[in-house]
């Protein structure tokens, strides 16, 4: 059953598709050229009204200039210049998605390359830059408490320097984990100070309570993999208290709003997804329609009642993608075989409030469907070509911006904000 508190999905969904097709159906203004045009005006304003005050003023100037001059030496003082407006940033838009530009020109630069960002509400944010093995540098922890405008980084310890692989996993109250295959780095001040911590092996008892992670650890099965629990001093603490019936192939990089965590896998051969409300505890597992053998592994995405699975091949084909009206208690197929558009993905699938599916193409174009995932088209418009999306505690994450480097956030798939960090 769908889950009391929620609204009427049916009813939300045809109301936020029909304002999205409004939206989308009205030519957008030149706003970059707007904007322009309204700071002359500003200007223009601003010196008329400069000009008129100068004209009053020297009149008062020849009336009073006999009983005080306007400095001991007699010379004139120069006013203080006009201040432009600062410039708006440049929106990138197509099929109702809208990333907002940079909006100032104080661009925080950190050493490295962005590899890796967290949000854990939609001001607080984490960002991992690293260098790479041809010039290693110790990795580089930067952190927004204004959703992005403004950052400040701190370099982490020496040895973090040509670190084959990093993570960042982002705890409650403002502790941060960053991990390598031999230990990590753990901070209590938001990364402000670090401390070199030890691993564990991910295999002991380490039943998950409130603010502990779960991740896809080394294990067995189709895809040799298990589930983990982390915790803000030790990666790999251990198991959560039961294991899901199926062959670990993928583990949700975050709980969805309502406390749910999916992993997906195979069981008996056969694509399935399983889901945990209680971090572990239990799981309900789902097996889903029969697919190409092919196929290496799955991932999920919900929100609300809808929720989405999609079997991929181990170089991301999409093989099939699955939808769900209840919550996951049941799927039924969207489209099976790669012959439409995108041929495969590229990071996590994205489902939007007014019922759209949002996807990275593995040809780096953002796709839409607006029914369930059986066709997709693109997004088009300004939007920039990007490398993937990803989930974070509080939505989503927009990597490689035109190929740059940049990434840009989003609390809800539809409207992101570009990050003034490079």
């Amino acid at each position: 059953m769908p889950d009391r508190d929620l609204p009427d999905p049916d009813l939300d969904v045809r109301l936020a598709r029909g304002r999205a097709a409004l939206l989308d159906s009205i030519d957008q203004p030149p706003l970059a050229r707007i904007r322009d045009r309204a700071a002359t005006r500003r200007r223009r304003r601003h010196a008329a009204g400069a000009a008129g005050g100068a004209a009053l003023l020297s009149l008062a100037v020849v009336a009073t200039v006999a009983l005080q001059p306007w400095t001991a030496d007699g010379t004139d003082p120069v006013p203080p210049p006009v201040a432009d407006a600062p410039p708006g940033g440049p929106v990138y838009t197509g099929a109702g998605i809208t990333i907002n530009g940079l909006t100032t020109a104080a661009v925080a630069h950190v050493p490295g390359t962005i590899s890796d960002v967290e949000f854990v509400d939609p001001d607080h944010g984490y960002l991992l830059a690293r260098c790479g093995a041809a010039e290693p540098c110790p990795a580089n922890l930067a952190r927004t408490s204004d959703g992005g405008a403004s950052w400040e980084h701190t370099e982490l310890p020496a040895s973090s320097a040509g670190q084959p692989s990093l993570d960042l996993a982002a705890f409650p109250g403002g502790r941060l984990l960053v991990s390598h295959p031999g230990g990590g780095y753990a901070s209590t001040d938001e990364g402000r100070s670090w401390q070199e911590v030890g691993s564990g092996d991910g295999t002991g008892p380490a039943p998950a309570v409130r603010g502990d992670l779960l991740r896809a650890g080394p294990g067995g099965g189709r895809c040799d993999l298990d589930v983990e629990v982390w915790r803000p001093e030790l990666a790999r603490a251990g198991a959560p208290a039961t294991a899901p019936d199926l062959d670990v192939c993928w583990v949700a990089p975050a709980a969805g709003a309502d406390g749910a965590w999916w992993v997906g896998g195979f069981r008996n051969g056969q694509p399935a997804v399983a889901i945990t409300r209680d971090r572990g505890a239990r799981w309900r597992t789902v097996e889903l329609p029969e697919t190409s053998a092919s196929a290496g592994t799955v991932e999920v995405a919900s929100l609300g009642s809808q929720a989405y699975a999609a079997v991929l091949g181990t170089d991301r084909r999409l093989l099939a993608l699955h939808h769900s009206a209840d919550g996951g208690q049941t799927f039924n197929p969207s489209r099976s075989g790669s012959s439409g558009l995108p041929t495969g993905l590229s990071g996590a699938l994205v489902p939007l409030l007014d019922g759209r599916l949002l996807v990275t193409g593995t040809d780096r174009q953002l796709y839409l469907s607006a029914d369930d995932g059986v066709t997709f088209q693109r997004a088009g418009g300004s939007l920039p070509p990007l490398a993937r999306l990803e989930r974070t505690v509080a939505g989503y994450v927009a990597y490689d911006l035109f190929g740059s480097g940049w990434a840009a956030y989003s609390a809800d798939g539809a409207t992101w904000r570009k990050l003034q960090i490079i």
